[in-house]
């Protein structure tokens, strides 16, 4: 028995190392994050004072869980063997009522639920918005805040009973207060997106993003509420006729994304611009420039907005430019660069909040 256990030791340790080894040799890269709706969790860095001494443990472990090998093949195994007793996917993924999926990660279904509240750090992103504000508008730029909302916000009826809102606040709530609180303008994305389900899915069902009517819903109410009412889009124009979609972030997490799909309707209006690539990435900075004279619109977002946006003003200003939030840690020096005439704040419902002690690269406000 002793002979036995000797050998199970090396065993559970060359078990326990190969993730890890895997991870140092070959890490995965940022397109794997972005397939599961997110980024990877940054390095830490040495601590400049206490405060950030005291958060130091929590950006180790986040880094940590981010980077090791082997992360999909063990993801997938680990889901399977789970699937059976959770009874909807393991612990990244809910299969909600009617077969939707929901992201569990980033606590995003409790956040939509109002089940977590963190009011200090939504103090903490509102003071910075106000700031970036301030220094924008001495530059002669109009800003404006509009929060793309978790699926989980907007389809509440297919969750179970513990994660629907019931009349809670939500972090979504309080940061738009805060926002008010700072004279910050925002747009409530949550009604205008919610009343297009009428028309059909606003979201996918597989995948953690809204779909092209979601996007359009929400452009046509910024466009709106920022006093450009002819920039609206006509929905039923701007979509195309109905297609299988392969596969979706949700449903790759579980490995069951080989011959999965559902019906979607892409948008139907081509671009035509020259791009300008600003940094490279699987979601790169870019500048697309659409006309010689008119306005010129930053959206600092995520994937949410990637691929939606610059396509929507092409036809209303002559150049987008769209910058990733990196949870605030963007570089200010674009906004110097191109003086654009507005900028849309648009970072997702569960990236609302800025990484802890993080701010904008090379922004004195």
């Amino acid at each position: 028995m002793l002979l036995r256990r000797r050998y199970l030791a090396p065993v559970a340790l060359a078990l326990i190392a190969t993730p890890l080894l895997v991870g140092l040799v070959k890490p995965d890269g940022e397109a794997s994050f972005l397939a599961e709706g997110r980024r990877p969790a940054p390095a830490p860095t040495m601590p400049a004072g206490l405060g950030e001494l005291a958060v130091l443990p929590e950006r180790v472990d986040a880094y940590l869980k981010d980077h090791f090998g082997l992360r999909r093949e063990l993801i997938r195994d680990y889901n399977n063997m789970t699937a059976p007793i959770t009874r909807g996917g393991g612990t990244l993924v809910m299969i909600g009522r009617d077969g939707r999926m929901f992201f569990l990660g980033d606590d995003m279904v409790h956040q939509s639920a109002g089940l977590i509240l963190r009011d200090r750090r939504i103090a903490e992103t509102a003071d910075l918005l106000a700031q970036m504000k301030q220094a924008l508008a001495g530059l002669g730029i109009k800003f404006l805040v509009a929060v793309p909302p978790n699926a989980s916000t907007v389809y509440q009826e297919d969750l179970p009973i513990w994660a629907q809102r019931s009349g809670r606040r939500t972090e979504y709530d309080l940061f738009l207060a805060a926002l008010a609180d700072r004279g910050v303008k925002a747009v409530d994305l949550r009604p205008a997106v919610a009343a297009a389900r009428a028309q059909g899915d606003v979201y996918f069902r597989h995948d953690t993003h809204w779909n092209s009517r979601g996007a359009l819903a929400a452009f046509n109410a910024i466009v709106e509420a920022d006093d450009h009412p002819d920039w609206r889009l006509d929905v039923q124009s701007s979509l195309g006729p109905v297609v299988l979609r392969p596969g979706g972030d949700l449903i790759r997490m579980l490995g069951a994304d080989e011959g999965a799909t559902e019906t979607v309707q892409e948008m139907n209006f081509p671009v035509e611009a020259r791009e300008e690539i600003l940094s490279p990435g699987p979601l790169p900075d870019l500048v697309l420039v659409f006309a010689e004279a008119g306005p010129t619109v930053m959206v600092l977002g995520d994937s949410f907005t990637a691929s939606y946006f610059p396509p929507m003003l092409s036809r209303r200003v002559a150049r987008a430019v769209w910058l990733n939030h990196r949870l605030c840690a963007f570089d200010w020096k674009w906004i110097d660069r191109y003086r654009p005439d507005e900028v849309w704040w648009m970072p997702t419902e569960r990236f609302l909040v800025c990484a802890t002690g993080v701010r904008p690269a090379h922004f004195a406000g």
